[in-house]
């Protein structure tokens, strides 16, 4: 193992840690620790055994590893960025119905 792999997988481990911590706080929801936990543990996975990465992008007609990473990332990243955004709607939406209702509450004291 290089000394990259083995910072990577280090970082990915303190990464991990924090996930635990979250949990354990009750910060993040266990389906999430667990989806979270398989994405980094999968990564690890291909840090060890990178040969995984150059497998696949010849089965799937790809020239280089790193190419078929890439396009996993940045297809992660836009589900992210997709999901982020409709969650962020969702809370617009009801923070608009809370301030509504505390409103017409106020005004109902008032009178």
């Amino acid at each position: 193992m290089i000394l990259f792999q083995a910072l990577l997988i280090f970082f990915i481990l303190v990464i991990i840690s924090r996930l635990i911590l979250r949990l354990k706080h009750q910060e993040i929801r266990l389906i999430y620790f667990f989806k979270w936990l398989l994405f980094w543990l999968i990564t690890i996975g291909v840090i060890i055994f990178p040969e995984i990465i150059n497998f696949l992008a010849r089965n799937l007609g790809i020239g280089r590893g790193v190419d078929v990473a890439i396009y996993f990332a940045l297809l992660l990243l836009f589900y992210f960025i997709f999901y982020l955004t409709v969650h962020i709607r969702s809370l617009e939406s009801k923070v608009t119905k809370l301030a509504r209702k505390i409103a017409l509450n106020k005004k109902d004291d008032e009178s």
